[in-house]
């Protein structure tokens, strides 16, 4: 691996997983390229190198910075009751109550009266924003849901999937 892969590399792996870095010589020629990007891609930066590449771009799933901004959105819009701008959830603690909050709101109804492909989109809601990053959260969610954490992880790989 030589000195431009591997800075690519580290600094794809520094930025996370909605990151692209390439390098590229003055003729726009990838000389190095690490890093995933779904969707539509958007470049973000275009930094001059005093190396044998001589910028760095650096892209991003424009979808999914999309769907985190909404999700951000929909979360400082709840407030408090007295009507204050405050954010919805104090600790991080209380982010997946939030977020299943959110997907019952997406379905229309209750966990309680959800059908089975219902809780299957609540999952899918819950894993394009992220929920299942936090510690237990697959058992918390198991648990609000009524099935076990198997299910769950089967509830995972079929959206992941598709």
């Amino acid at each position: 691996m030589n000195e431009d892969d591997e800075f690519a590399r580290a600094l794809a792996d520094a930025l996370g997983s909605m990151y692209r870095v390439s390098l590229v010589d003055a003729d726009n020629r990838v000389q190095a390229s690490h890093g995933a990007v779904e969707g539509d891609r958007v470049t973000c930066a275009r930094i001059p190198l005093p190396r044998s590449a001589s910028a760095v771009l650096i892209e991003f799933d424009v979808g999914a910075l999309e769907r985190a901004q909404r999700t951000l959105q929909l979360l400082s819009d709840r407030g408090d009751p007295a009507g204050n701008a405050s954010p919805a959830f104090p600790h991080l603690d209380d982010a997946l109550g939030a977020l299943i909050s959110l997907a019952e709101a997406d379905v229309g109804h209750p966990i309680s009266a959800m059908t089975r492909a219902e809780k299957q989109q609540v999952v899918r809601f819950l894993d394009e924003r992220g929920a299942f990053a936090l510690r237990k959260s697959v058992e918390s969610v198991a648990d609000l849901l009524g099935v076990s954490r198997f299910t769950v992880y089967n509830y995972l790989d079929s959206s992941r999937r598709s």
